[in-house]
């Protein structure tokens, strides 16, 4: 299923044991819909307040268990679907897959989006970083293309993260002005967790002029988190495309 999020009334992506999340809402509406318990698997996992405008998910799920009939049916379970679940999330389309089909594992690269804004435009108040004044997103573009030479990105790790590796392929990171909103665009092969957000926070530092390009440079290649700025806010950043 290919689905979309507004990630602000959730605790991030992934089941919790008190909290709630996308990933339990989408559970347990598939649950009761298909008459069984279903356990999804998306794309990835996002923080708390973090929106998605793409997830794709896959599940399992036995088709003699399901009461009613039309729900087998791929269009029909996504309508349903969405008549169940609260409007902060919609499922836009759903297909069935062979077995070899992974939602996380099949997935050849995934890109998100950070918005940044100057003060005093209240529609983005919880929907950007809002900041005192736009920094210089030359010297930003300038760091921010340092990071194709690097393969190793444990700087931009949050700490106690149980990834096997921190090696990440960056194919693509750069800032650009829409309509009065810096827009930060990076792909990658993989993320790890914090990732996102710990770069944007840390180009900042170098577009406020708090650091040069070079100091950016060696501080990726402290290879450490303390090394780098503090994280960018939650609520803006995008998941915004997979690919398979």
């Amino acid at each position: 299923m290919r689905l979309a999020f507004d990630g602000k009334p959730f605790s991030g992506w992934q089941v919790q044991p008190t909290d709630r999340t996308v990933q339990g809402d989408l559970d347990d509406a598939l649950s009761k819909l298909l008459g069984q318990p279903i356990t999804s698997m998306g794309a990835g996992r996002t923080d708390t307040g973090v929106h998605a405008k793409e997830m794709f998910v896959h599940f399992d799920f036995d088709p003699t268990l399901v009461r009613q009939e039309h729900l087998l049916d791929p269009a029909e379970l996504a309508f349903r679907l969405n008549r169940f679940l609260d409007p902060a999330i919609h499922v836009y389309e759903a297909d069935e897959v062979d077995n070899q089909w992974h939602a996380r594992f099949s997935a050849t690269s995934r890109s998100y989006e950070y918005l940044l804004c100057a003060d005093g435009n209240p529609f983005y108040r919880d929907r950007a970083w809002m900041v005192g004044q736009m920094p210089d997103l030359e010297k930003m573009n300038e760091a921010a293309a340092k990071m194709h030479a690097y393969e190793d990105f444990a700087s931009f790790c949050k700490a106690g993260s149980d990834n096997k590796t921190t090696l990440c392929r960056i194919d693509h990171a750069a800032w650009e002005m829409k309509d009065g909103i810096a827009v930060f665009t990076i792909t990658a092969d993989r993320f790890l967790r914090n990732m996102v957000r710990a770069t944007v926070g840390s180009l900042y530092e170098v577009g406020r002029g708090k650091w040069s390009v070079d100091e950016f440079v060696q501080r990726i290649e402290q290879k450490n988190r303390g090394a780098m700025g503090t994280s960018a806010p939650a609520h803006g950043l995008y998941l915004t495309r997979i690919t398979y």
